[in-house]
């Protein structure tokens, strides 16, 4: 009798979990590609006023690192552009990450770890984006401050918080094309930040490197939610395959 209870209790978890499968949908489905699309033209088109108003040279930034991201979007018309552009994406970001959760609770609801850290990190990342576009250029006592720790602890953060979201993408897809794409793009994360680190502390005026690793950097990240909710459908297939995993 308790064999029988058990399964039938087992039973009627799975069907629970299948249902929520079916029934999971972003709060936002054109979110992730909206981050993409704004972040990308809106931090170019800022470049290029900027460049035509005289504020900064002509390169292309992602190489060669003429010019900060910051200093696009200061001055004439990029100040506006910036802004309208890149404080969607910080309010986009908060609600991918909130998805990411969801989906995490609803595809592997055991692994409370790996299920809830990436989208706290993500979250207060996504805010510190707010933040530094917010102050940026306006000029104030603190401002400058404000936007030099906002600046790194959206990166920071953001950085580890897609580390920990390919762990749970792995988990959940195998070695489906989302986690492969999702680890490159982490890998290529991971050695700009390294050579951030590093090369300033052998090297002097690296202030080019610096600015093109915060350019390649910050294109990557806008990329990471639209490969990551790619596969989101995709996933939910997944969970009842043999050999999947819902611990951490």
């Amino acid at each position: 009798m308790e064999d029988s209870s058990r399964s039938v209790n087992m039973d009627s978890g799975l069907a629970r979990s299948a249902i929520e499968h079916e029934s999971f949908r972003p709060w936002f489905q054109f979110g992730p590609i909206l981050i993409l699309l704004l972040y990308w033209l809106g931090s170019a088109s800022a470049y290029l006023f900027s460049y035509l108003g005289e504020f900064v040279p002509w390169c292309i930034p992602h190489i060669e690192g003429c010019t900060s991201i910051s200093r696009t979007g200061r001055f004439g018309t990029s100040f506006y552009i910036f802004k309208i552009a890149v404080i969607p994406v910080a309010f986009l970001a908060f609600v991918y990450w909130l998805d990411m959760a969801r989906w995490n609770k609803v595809s592997a609801p055991n692994g409370h770890f790996l299920n809830l850290a990436p989208t706290i990190l993500g979250c207060l990342g996504a805010t510190a984006l707010l933040v530094q576009t917010t102050v940026l250029g306006i000029e104030c006592g603190v401002c400058r401050s404000i936007r030099s720790y906002s600046t790194t602890t959206f990166f920071l953060l953001t950085f580890i918080a897609q580390w920990l979201a390919w762990m749970r993408i792995r988990k959940q897809s195998e070695r489906n094309w989302v986690s492969v794409l999702y680890l490159i793009l982490c890998t290529l994360l991971s050695i700009d930040v390294a050579l951030f680190v590093i090369v300033p502390n052998l090297f002097e005026n690296t202030s080019a490197l610096e600015n093109s690793i915060a350019w390649r950097s910050s294109y990557l990240i806008a990329l990471a939610p639209a490969i990551s909710a790619a596969g989101w459908r995709s996933l939910s297939g997944n969970q009842d395959r043999p050999g999947s995993s819902n611990s951490d």
